[in-house]
């Protein structure tokens, strides 16, 4: 059971013997996303700028350039952020998003959400297109009609989602207040209500303004108003209504993505730049808009805000000067595959099969994001979907179609793995097309690529001198689809992939040039415990053991050593993961299993016979349970979750174990009281831990496999220790070296 707190805690549920087993404490989860695309931004009364985004929505401070990201964590209930509206009288600021839900933040960024709306299962599509706060009142506009919203009461006042004669839950994608009346956009046209009626869901009181006044029934999105008249966005087109119908205003030659003014004049945007509804366009954008909006700084002066395409915010005064706005921010909003390098970075690949997308490689050091795309790099793609850490440090990125990249210790493309440079084929039909999946080093420090349905190769090599050769499927010799990659200690190379081969086992037994001798061996489903023959993981625990992860649960090779050109090693199916899709598993530094799958983490002990941990969006801040990829670094302990929607990150104790003690313990002094742990760290392997009192009696016991081990303050009856001096003993069950501290326990 997990306990989601400041701390979350996970009952081991193995039984400890002489000593308790310590639990898997997570704690300082932390969520990145992309903030990259901004889809709607407004100002507060303090003068700062609020943008929404795909990713969450971060608040940017013109007057000292600082940025501030809020995202799951005590913020947003959810990340897919639509619209956003501050209310001028007390700056409180509204955030919709596409589920439904409204958050609001106050000035002082204390956040509370509004959910009634999400919860409202009668409407299919509760999506938040609009937000406007006039006097105490928030117009809501959503994809079944308008709600509105007293802010000073928080109460919702009504729903209309019967607007005139348009049909019954029409969306409402904009609305506007000018004077008494409120003006909607919806795809049946303009729509137009008094105000001062007594309820806003009498169709009656609606008037519809279409073709007949002027404007299209289909591609109206947009109405605004500069405090004297409204306007509206209908396609490429931007009117004016003048008391009885639209005047066309300009016509595009792109969609227009947004409308706002300075004083009485109307700026819009495309794709191509902003210019005013004359037709005179200001200065140039750094790139691609996705939008716009304009405000009054506080000196009185009037700035631009772009809406940059993967690129965040820039802002532009009137003189044309252009300021990008820095968020340090993932470049990729996909986290397909993930890994952590020597120097403790993590590498995150993008591109996802299923929607055929991606935003190129993302690299994280802790404190800043940077993106490896067709833009930023030498890379000429952005389909980056294999990260390959090799055991000298190296990062190579596979890509869909062009070849691996290997990145230098500088963070610049050191070499290119292709074609032209190697024994790496194309895909049948284009040679050029070239898929590398993993990639990896053997004991002689030869380089092994999967060449993913390369035709008559599914492996490449590269040997220290710079020989490069090509190795086919013996079973299907057309059939290479082929991504995981994993080398046991006797130079067997396993293959796995998601084209349903099952996992096949290679050797070329120091021949290379000599097939005769080669051990090529499929293990299917069909003659072994296999669960499913599409293969998504493959890795080697600290025993040697392979883990095998499938379309339908997990299974285990103990000996994959002893596998030859006629003998197929046993293959346990490890029963407690049966019937889930696993996408991916990583063995940490206490040999525990973490199961990327469908369903959320699963954390499996050393053999895998009993789940230790699950952790899913039903006791965690997990973006979704479709988690793709799980890597935990051996040296912080910090373990990462990847799904499509972003990357989440969380504190263990999977740390790997110091060589000889270095034991510290802190907080001093400890505090049991305020629910706090204490932290024993700086041990060595399989360490016994035992808490006594200066006279040397026993207070507390407990076993731990890595670096740390935590104290709740507690001794063996479960009552919390009186203050005092305590001493921690430590020792080595693995090499019998022993340390002593203390402890001081504060009330």
């Amino acid at each position: 059971m997990i306990v989601l707190r400041t701390v979350l805690l996970i009952a081991l549920l193995a039984a400890a013997i002489g000593a308790s087993a310590q639990s898997l404490v997570l704690t300082d989860w932390n969520t990145y996303s992309s903030l990259n695309t901004v889809r709607a931004a407004t100002v507060d009364p303090s003068y700062r700028i609020w943008c929404a985004t795909s990713g969450g929505v971060f608040v940017h401070d013109p007057a000292d350039g600082t940025t501030k990201e809020f995202r799951n964590i005590d913020a947003l209930t959810s990340l897919d952020v639509t619209t956003i509206a501050s209310d001028p009288q007390t700056g409180d600021v509204y955030v919709g998003a596409f589920d439904g839900s409204i958050d609001v933040v106050s000035s002082t960024f204390r956040w509370r959400s509004i959910r009634d709306i999400r919860r409202a299962s009668q409407y299919q599509r509760r999506r938040i297109n609009d937000l406007l706060v006039v006097g105490r009142t928030l117009y809501i506009a959503t994809d079944f009609g308008i709600v509105t919203y007293d802010v000073e009461r928080r109460l919702f006042k009504e729903t209309v989602d019967r607007i005139g004669s348009l049909q019954e839950k029409t969306p409402v994608t904009s609305i506007s207040i000018l004077r008494d009346s409120i003006w909607a956009a919806t795809p049946g046209g303009v729509v137009v209500a008094p105000l001062n009626v007594q309820t806003l869901r009498q169709p009656s009181v609606w008037r519809i303004l279409d073709t007949a006044q002027g404007i299209a029934t289909t591609g109206t999105t947009i109405v605004r108003t500069n405090g004297t008249s409204m306007f509206v966005v209908a396609g490429t087109n931007v009117l004016r209504y003048n008391g009885s119908r639209f005047d066309t205003l300009r016509t595009t030659l792109s969609p227009i993505l947004n409308l706002s003014f300075i004083d009485d004049l109307g700026y819009i945007s495309t794709e191509f730049g902003t210019q005013d509804v004359r037709g005179v366009p200001t200065a140039p954008w750094p790139t691609t808009l996705l939008g716009h909006t304009t405000y009054r700084r506080k000196d009185g002066t009037w700035e631009f805000v772009g809406f940059l395409y993967n690129a965040g915010l820039a802002r532009m005064d009137m003189a044309g000067v252009v300021t990008p706005v820095v968020i340090n921010s993932p470049s990729t909003a996909q986290f397909t595959d993930l890994q952590v390098d020597k120097f403790g970075n993590l590498w995150a690949a993008s591109y996802n099969q299923l929607s055929k997308t991606g935003s190129g490689a993302a690299m994280f050091d802790g404190q800043t994001w940077r993106g490896y795309t067709s833009a930023t790099s030498s890379i000429p793609t952005n389909s980056i979907y294999r990260i390959s850490v090799l055991r000298d440090g190296r990062v190579i990125l596979g890509t869909w179609g062009r070849g691996a990249y290997e990145i230098g210790d500088n963070g610049a493309v050191a070499k290119v793995y292709d074609q032209n440079t190697t024994a790496l084929g194309g895909i049948d039909g284009d040679a050029s097309f070239v898929l590398v999946g993993d990639a990896m080093l053997d004991r002689k420090g030869t380089l092994w690529m999967v060449n993913e349905q390369a035709g008559d190769r599914m492996l490449v090599s590269i040997d220290a001198e710079g020989t490069s050769r090509r190795y086919g499927y013996c079973s299907e010799p057309r059939n290479n689809y082929f991504r995981p990659l994993a080398i046991d200690a006797a130079g067997n190379k396993w293959l796995g992939g998601p084209g349903g081969n099952g996992v096949v086992a290679y050797n070329e037994r120091s021949t290379p040039d000599d097939p005769s001798d080669d051990i090529c061996v499929t293990v299917r489903s069909s003659i072994t415990n296999l669960p499913d023959n599409v293969v998504n993981a493959l890795t080697l625990d600290n025993n040697g053991a392979l883990w095998i992860g499938t379309a339908k649960g997990v299974a285990v090779i103990s000996a994959p050593t002893t596998v030859t050109s006629t003998t197929i090693p046993f293959v346990r199916r490890v029963s407690a993961l049966s019937a889930v899709q696993v996408n991916d598993i990583y063995v940490d530094a206490l040999n525990y299993k973490w199961v990327a799958t469908a369903a959320g983490v699963f954390v499996l002990n050393e053999d895998g016979t009993e789940v230790l941990a699950s952790i899913s969006t039903s006791n965690s801040p997990i973006l979704n349970d479709n988690v793709r990829s799980v890597t935990v670094d051996g040296t912080t302990g910090r373990a990462w979750f990847g799904m499509f929607e972003g990357l989440s990150s969380v504190q263990t104790q999977s740390i790997t174990p110091n060589l000889t003690y270095d034991l510290r313990c802190y907080p001093q002094p400890y505090r049991p009281s305020d629910g706090s742990q204490l932290i024993i760290d700086g041990l060595a392997s399989d360490s016994d831990v035992r808490i006594l009192t200066p006279g040397g009696n026993l207070v507390q016991a407990m076993q731990t496999r890595g670096r740390q081990a935590l104290w709740d303050g507690r001794d063996t009856q479960g009552r919390v220790v009186p203050p005092g001096v305590y001493i921690v003993h430590a020792r080595s069950a693995s090499s019998s070296e022993a340390s002593v501290a203390k402890i001081l326990v504060g009330r």
